[in-house]
């Protein structure tokens, strides 16, 4: 794997990778919290051969560098998203295909909102347009952070976040590598948000994959399946016996469906 650095007009070096065919689509993929660009290496692999695809770790993950000083402001999704748009100027990239998981997701609806670059399409999984968390739950995650430490996290994200061991055993390793800034100052915004205008004002084609074990996410998307479900533009595709790391846990099925999506085939859609 040759990732390469940019280091960027918004003040941060961001580590990227870049492969497949020179003119062809660009289809970028973007990790969630903790995670890194390694999350996306099967689905690399896998597209490269007819897309021009495009790894990134956000700032503070990864091989990327963070924000000195490490203020919230320096950490807010608006700020990843023209992190992207700064990488994607550096590439020359002024249309792609993009695809975030969870945090990854919310950068996605970021350069919807933000307009350039034009996004061909925007797949989400593992997120929700609309989260309203409770402030205990917010604390939960910074106490948690505090008292284990990155490494401490890292364990419990690798016997916790999948039924899957092997799939848990990567998370702990990528969690590692995470600041303890970022893990600390990201989730204050990710915690209360609502981008159900945007994905029912963009003229974008909209893909949401839709992991059946995952409860905390699922519980709070009804408002999003039904802009969705309303949407001419809009899929929802479920993956069965998959969580909030459906690329990881079942990628033959998650790259078919994306597959299926870039190719414009057959809506799919859930009845919940």
């Amino acid at each position: 794997m040759n990732t390469q650095t940019a280091k960027l007009s918004t003040g941060v070096t961001l580590e990227y990778l870049l492969d497949g065919p020179p003119e062809a689509p660009v289809l970028c993929f973007v990790h969630g919290l903790g995670s890194n660009l390694r999350q996306f290496l099967t689905q690399a692999e896998h597209f490269a051969s007819a897309h021009r695809v495009l790894l990134l770790s956000l700032r503070g993950h990864g091989g990327s560098s963070a924000p000195n000083p490490p203020t919230p402001e320096a950490y807010t999704p608006r700020v990843l998203a023209q992190d992207v748009q700064a990488l994607l100027a550096h590439l020359g990239i002024e249309a792609l295909h993009y695809v975030g998981n969870s945090l990854g997701g919310l950068v996605g609806y970021e350069l919807l909102e933000l307009g350039q670059p034009r996004l061909l399409s925007l797949t989400t999984f593992g997120t929700t347009a609309e989260l309203h968390s409770s402030w205990l739950t917010y604390w939960a995650v910074v106490g948690s952070i505090h008292m284990l430490g990155v490494k401490g996290v890292a364990t419990l994200i690798g016997r916790t976040a999948s039924q899957d061991r092997a799939v848990g055993a990567q998370l702990q390793e990528m969690y590692r590598s995470a600041t303890k800034d970022a893990l600390l100052l990201i989730p204050r915004h990710i915690a209360e948000y609502d981008y159900t205008a945007t994905i029912s004002n963009t003229d974008a084609p909209l893909l949401l994959i839709q992991g059946a074990l995952d409860k905390e996410i699922n519980a709070a998307l009804a408002s999003t399946l039904t802009i969705l479900h309303a949407a001419p533009h809009g899929r929802v595709v479920p993956i069965e016996n998959a969580g909030h790391f459906a690329n990881m846990e079942q990628p033959e099925v998650f790259n078919r469906i994306l597959e299926t999506f870039l190719e414009g085939g057959a809506d799919e859609r859930t009845e919940e």
